[in-house]
């Protein structure tokens, strides 16, 4: 008997079309939960029946664990009815087991229902081979084990929108572990566009060589269409199309021709009634993709598929298009940047229309192609789309050169019998010192700071220099030795002569017995001769001072002493 099932499982795949998991080279995307160590199936590559499979260990802290079917199994497999679903599976351990309520060994959920089904035995500890047709009156029960017998129409609604599909892993309430292999959901509907994935897309897909010119194929040579239901129509859609997109068919067999109203971006092939499955593959194989646009943009263009029968909408499988037309990196071009002025986008010195997707040669401190003047060298910069296959690339240069803004002279310091000239830069078109006057030179006589504003042929500049002042030689001070203040308009007054800046001063005049008689904290201050107590008299007074001044930029205290002498 088991012989016979297992003939049964080796013919499917020639007599029936199916979504199968044979588990050879990894666990195909199976998971697990429940009750699982973890949310994916292992998969081991030796063990199974034959070769690999994949296993579940519980985690043994309630509830039961499943096997549980990735994407391919799921979606609208009505052409399921009335076929088989078929799978092998063991257990690690068949003591204690026990009967686990309404939890079916089988489970394909769709539009809120359950097809639920107990087998009549659990798998054993060698692996153990099930055979379920797929029809209401095989067993199955709707939402419960104790549910009510599906009704076909009920059975036909959960095929044609399969949800979950999950085979029970637990049969003990002990921990343990399950292995599965060899899962085949027979099915009348198979779609590939790339039959044996040579493309390396898989699910269904299609993946295109690189192509050099905006245009291909949606489909590889070997696409698979196998239906029992006749096809009503196919959809191909460019997704995200624009108006540069287009899908262009080709001859087309006499039983499908594209329908009114298909767009540039779409095409609907519709069948007459009598087209079989390869004039559906002959027309696919002749739509071509094109982008019509002046200037391709290099990349991935993702076409969708879908193929519909009387049992509505099969799915979607998608073909990806490598189009890397010949670039357009633009036309050399040079520029010349103040070194004040910020991040300059290189592209913007391109000629022409440069292509994005390019990298920058040396690449900018800044990176995506800005360049900063104040951290990046001038020289030859160069924008490259490189070439992707036998698809070539394309590389264009900007020279940049950076202009200095021109600057005024140090800060300095001068003697105060110095004069600093300062001239506007040759360089300089428009300027403007800080008085506001536009000649060319400025003579410096006072200590400040000035400042030149102005521009260049390619910067907007200013620059100040700050000029400071100090005393390069002692002062020279003079104290008359005599006056006379008789109020007869001439010498009548005494003071000290002192044609120099100070910061602090002091004079004081004693007459001979000592008595301080004038003092003055001002060199401006002048004596008229008089004493505290009376009248000028005639005599010699001592006169003594102390200032503070500034030589070669530091405080420097004098002293000095004399005497003057009244006279009538």
């Amino acid at each position: 008997m088991r012989f016979f099932k297992m003939l049964i499982l080796f013919l499917i795949p020639f007599t029936v079309p199916a979504q199968q998991s044979a588990f050879d080279t990894d666990n195909e995307d199976w998971g697990a939960e429940g009750d699982p160590l973890g949310p994916l199936a292992g998969w081991s590559p030796v063990g199974g029946f034959p070769d690999g499979h994949i296993r579940v260990t519980d985690a043994a802290t309630g509830g039961t664990w499943y096997f549980l079917a990735p994407a391919k199994f799921r979606g609208n497999k009505c052409g399921a009815y009335d076929h088989m679903f078929s799978y092998d599976q063991f257990t690690s351990d068949t003591s204690d087991q026990i009967l686990l309520g309404d939890r079916a060994d089988v489970e394909i959920w769709g539009d809120n229902l359950k097809l639920m089904f107990d087998n009549a035995e659990n798998p054993g500890l060698n692996w153990t081979h099930y055979d379920i047709l797929l029809r209401e009156d095989a067993g199955w029960r709707l939402n419960t084990l104790n549910g009510p017998v599906p009704t076909e129409a009920e059975f036909r609604i959960v095929l044609s929108n399969i949800t979950k599909l999950r085979i029970k892993g637990e049969y003990r309430p002990s921990s343990d572990f399950g292995g599965l292999d060899n899962v085949i959901l027979q099915n009348n509907f198979e779609f590939d566009l790339d039959g044996d994935d040579s493309s390396g897309a898989t699910g269904g897909d299609f993946a295109s060589d690189t192509l050099c010119i905006p245009e291909g194929p949606v489909a590889d040579s070997d696409v698979v269409l196998v239906s029992e239901l006749a096809v009503d129509s196919m959809v191909i859609r460019v997704l995200g199309a624009d108006e540069n997109d287009l899908l262009v068919a080709g001859v087309l067999p006499p039983g499908v021709s594209v329908a009114p109203g298909s767009a540039p971006g779409r095409i609907v092939l519709v069948n007459h009634g009598n087209a079989s499955n390869a004039d559906f593959i002959d027309a696919l194989l002749s739509i071509q993709y094109r982008d019509i646009s002046p200037d391709p943009v290099r990349g991935e263009r993702l076409i969708g598929v879908q193929v519909f029968t009387e049992c509505g909408d099969m799915g979607i499988h998608f073909a990806y298009l490598r189009i890397f037309p010949p670039p357009d990196a633009g036309m050399d071009g040079d520029t010349m940047i103040c070194v004040n002025s910020g991040l300059l986008d290189l592209k913007i010195a391109l000629g022409g229309l440069p292509d994005a997707g390019g990298f920058w040669s040396p690449r900018p401190a800044a990176g995506a192609g800005s360049f900063n003047p104040l951290r990046d060298q001038p020289g030859n910069y160069f924008y490259i789309i490189a070439p992707v296959g036998e698809c070539p690339g394309d590389t264009a240069l900007v020279a940049v050169s950076v202009e200095y803004p021109p600057e005024l002279q140090p800060d300095t310091t001068l003697c105060y019998s110095d004069t600093l000239l300062l001239s506007a830069p040759e360089t300089v078109r428009e300027w403007r010192w800080n008085d506001g006057s536009q000649r060319r030179d400025l003579s410096v006589t006072f200590p400040g700071t000035y400042t030149l504003t102005g521009n260049t042929e390619h910067c907007v500049f200013a620059d100040s220099i700050q000029v400071s002042f100090f005393t390069c030689d002692p002062c020279i001070w003079y104290a008359p030795n005599v006056f006379s203040p008789n109020d007869d308009g001439v010498n009548d007054r005494w003071r000290i002569f002192m044609p120099c800046l100070w910061q602090r001063f002091r004079l004081e005049v004693f007459d001979r017995w000592g008595s301080l008689v004038f003092a003055a904290d001002d060199p401006e201050t002048d004596w008229d001769g008089y004493r505290q107590a009376g009248n000028p008299a005639p005599g010699v007074y001592i006169w003594r001072l102390e200032w503070v001044g500034e030589l070669l930029g530091s405080p420097q205290t004098y002293q000095a002493s004399g005497d003057v002498t009244i006279v009538r």
